[in-house]
């Protein structure tokens, strides 16, 4: 029929534009979508901001404080440790810092600082929602008894009841005792309570803990505050301190150096970092120190060994010329007395600084107390040489010592560090066995050049040989000790000029606020803010199945065009039409006569069916408004109650037990038999009849046909209220015989996948001339007739 491809056309039309349209109605779509769910982000924000506020009300704040230190590169060495360090892949000034970085991690050195504080009592004044740590500003302070063990990691409480009187008490489950005067652990102890109330200056005593209780004048607390401390040993402070320590560098190669700590209490960040860092600056000094002590000592005991024998030659020397009246040596004699001494003393500095270096080279591989063998009393010319090979050993093993109680055994910085040590010892060794051999060759050519002058000695007279011989040892050992007593003196002028090879530059403080970070968590509060309802619109969008309005509708078919939507219906009557003629659910019928006007435009639509996807989506409804719509516009209209497996029509009519259409279809009743007035004008009424057994094959005869071509000759509209095609064949077998399909879809009723699935089947058998009226719309819904709802009122 022509009026069948106009509306076909009019489909297809709108299916193109929607088409072109899609990706800004999703955008849309979306937008309406979060604008309809704006209350959850109401509860959203306030929620995450107010989680967010008392998470930094009551959150212990951590702190960051820093301390930066210059290392100094000495140039003392006339050998570049570029020499010693390329071998291993490192550069001098990265070699350097990472060794300091080490060794100012390590366990030694922190434990160093620690000693230095009293960080071993720690006292808390006890809040509602959160502790404080008090330091140097707690009312009071312990005095421990240094001959009893104390309980560690257990709250003491200590409250002032007034007249310096306290209240101490501990609930204790037992614990580990330690004696802070010892630095040691000492046992345990079983589980106690204590309370107990003492004056100030009295002795508190248990199984668990003694001390006393000293008030500070200069401290005022508030009445009613709680304080409690907590001791705790050495070693666990070192640990906990260890921790959160971080060393880096300003920059690649740079000698400068961050040192950071992070805490809850600032004050006892800066002392601990404060302190750190002299232990930084007095390491270095205090190794260059004791090495220069060792040579003074030893060189006094060589001192003093050297006077018992020089006193012991003088007087050899003046018994020998009391004895034997001698008054002197000749002219002769002296001289050659002069030329043998200066040969003999250079021969007993040679052969000191050959048995020096082979203690030196036996000691060496021991690898004990080598700072005892750094003498300065060499004057070779591979003194030098071999003083820095030592110095290097010396640094080297002194990093080892520091290190390898914290580190593992296979750290690769040991491994190297333990290579570096190899290298030495090899160096040493070689130059070592070098100065012997020069020293050996010394020795030769003096012994040479002095046989021509003990040959003239030997001619001389006992008398006087004997007293060159005395004379000879008493000059030599004075030379020496002489030598010895400027040796003392620069080592001492050594050790004076000494200075650190770090520098402070500058002093701890706290350079912020690590956590809770403000800034960040308002971010996240933010986001979350954002997210979590987000999420629940995005999850109820997932986990919904039914359709909402006319946004899915043309989201989930397209191709289909929407003939009208109805409000939803808040009165009992289901004839809204006569009993609320001003309706907006009236005014919704009357749009959608309009619309199946416009598309039919100057073709007779006649014939309309009504189906569903499923029964209980107002389809019933529908046909019965639509037919009163049209009567009321002076068409004279008939709907018929095809729905003969459950014949709601006849029931809202008040035809039950009247013939109908099943009473028609077997030839029982003529046609005027079962048509009915519905008691409004222009409207009549054809129910189902009694229900049948077979009602398909009823509506496939020609019984059907017939009726159809009757009900186009005798009224202006046919209005066919189908069954639910959903569930059954039959309004298939109507469409047919229709000239517009009108499918009902319900808001917040209707299954997408269901609709979806009998569209998509009516698409697929060619069924044209369909239009989609959505029923049950909430007026409350901004964009679904909010103005209509206003303008015309309930």
């Amino acid at each position: 029929m022509t009026h069948t491809s106009q509306f076909d056309s009019s489909n297809h039309n709108h299916s193109s534009k929607k088409s072109g349209a899609d990706s800004f109605f999703d955008i849309n779509r979306i937008v309406q979508l979060f604008l309809k769910n704006w209350y959850l982000f109401v509860i959203s924000f306030p929620l995450c901001f107010g989680v967010v506020i008392i998470h930094h009300r009551y959150t212990i704040p951590v702190y960051r404080g820093s301390a930066t230190v210059l290392l100094k590169n000495p140039d003392e060495k006339s050998l570049s440790r570029s020499d010693l360090t390329e071998g291993f892949g490192l550069a001098p000034e990265i070699s350097n810092i990472e060794n300091q970085t080490f060794i100012i991690k390590s366990r030694k050195v922190i434990s160093k600082a620690i000693d230095r504080l009293d960080f071993g009592i720690s006292y808390f004044v006890k809040g509602r929602f959160k502790d404080t740590e008090l330091y140097h500003n707690s009312p009071f302070y312990l005095e421990l008894d240094s001959t009893h063990s104390q309980l560690l990691n257990t709250p003491i409480y200590v409250e002032s009841i007034g007249n310096n009187t306290f209240r101490v008490s501990c609930d204790s489950e037992g614990g580990t005792m330690f004696n802070f005067s010892s630095q040691s652990q000492t046992g345990g102890v079983g589980a106690f309570d204590f309370k107990q109330i003492v004056k100030e200056n009295e002795w508190v005593k248990c199984e668990g803990f003694s001390f006393r209780i000293h008030a500070k004048e200069s401290v005022k607390s508030a009445s009613g505050l709680v304080h409690y401390v907590y001791l705790k040993s050495n070693e666990q402070i070192t640990s906990e301190y260890r921790g959160g320590l971080d060393v880096n560098p300003y920059r690649e190669g740079s000698s400068i150096l961050y040192i950071s700590n992070t805490g809850t209490n600032p004050s006892k960040i800066n002392a601990f970092l404060d302190a750190l860092c002299e232990v930084i600056v007095e390491y270095n000094l205090e190794r260059k120190n004791d090495m220069a002590s060792r040579s003074i000592s030893f060189i006094e005991s060589q001192l003093e060994t050297i006077s018992d024998t020089l006193d012991k030659v003088q007087d050899q020397l003046l018994s020998y010329r009391k004895e034997n009246r001698f008054m002197g040596p000749s002219d002769y004699s002296q001289k050659l007395a002069d030329q043998y001494f200066d040969s003999e003393k250079e021969l007993k500095l040679l052969e000191l600084q050959k048995d020096y270096y082979k203690r030196l080279k036996t000691k060496l591989h021991a690898a004990k107390d080598i700072e005892d063998y750094m003498l300065p009393v060499l004057d070779d010319e591979n003194k030098t040489y071999i003083s820095q090979l030592i110095l290097e050993l010396i640094q080297f093993q002194g990093e080892m010592d520091v290190l390898k109680p914290s580190a593992q055994q296979n750290n690769y910085y040991l491994k190297t560090l333990q290579k570096k040590i190899d290298l030495s010892i090899e160096n040493i060794s070689k130059a070592i066995n070098q100065s012997v051999k020069s020293i050996e060759l010394k020795q030769d050519k003096i012994n040479k050049s002095n046989q021509d002058v003990i040959a003239a000695m030997d001619q001389l007279p006992e008398l006087e040989k004997s007293y060159l011989k005395i004379d000879r040892n008493y000059r030599l050992n004075d030379a020496i000790y002489t030598f010895m007593l400027q040796k003392h003196s620069e080592t001492q002028i050594s050790k004076a000029s000494n200075v650190p090879d770090s520098e402070v530059i500058d002093q701890a403080s706290v350079s912020g606020l690590v956590s809770p970070n403000k800034s960040s968590n308002y971010n996240k509060a933010f986001m979350l803010a954002l997210l979590i309802p987000i999420g629940i619109v995005v999850l109820k969008e997932f986990l919904n199945t039914k359709v909402r309005g006319k946004e899915d509708l043309d989201h989930l078919i397209p191709s289909i065009p929407m003939m009208g939507m109805v409000m939803h219906n808040k009165s009992e009557e289901s004839d809204v039409i006569r009993n609320h003629p001003n309706s907006i659910i009236s005014e919704s019928f009357r749009a959608i006569r309009t619309k199946l006007r416009f598309v039919s435009k100057e073709q007779h639509l006649q014939v309309i069916s009504l189906t569903s996807t499923n029964t209980g989506e107002g389809k019933t409804f529908c046909a019965q408004n639509l037919a009163s719509v049209f009567s009321i516009s002076g068409k004279k209209t008939v709907i018929l109650g095809f729905d003969m497996r459950k014949p709601r029509l006849t029931t809202l009519f008040g035809l039950e037990y009247q013939p109908g259409l099943s009473n028609y279809l077997i030839g029982q009743n003529s046609l005027e038999e079962v048509t009915y007035n519905s008691g409004q004008a222009n409207l009549f009424v054809i129910p189902a009849g009694e229900i049948p057994p077979n009602p398909s094959e009823l509506i496939a005869s020609n019984r059907t046909q017939e009726l159809f071509t009757s009900l186009r000759e005798n009224y202006d509209i046919v209005i066919v209220d189908s069954p639910p095609i959903g569930l059954v064949a039959d309004a298939r077998l109507l469409m047919q015989h229709s000239d517009c399909n009108l499918y009902v879809v319900r808001a917040n009723y209707t299954v997408k996948d269901h609709l979806v699935h009998t569209i998509n089947d009516l698409l697929s058998e060619n069924v044209t001339s369909m239009g989609v009226i959505l029923n049950d719309v909430n007026t409350n819904e901004k964009g679904y007739g909010y103005y209509s709802a206003e303008y015309y009122g309930e």
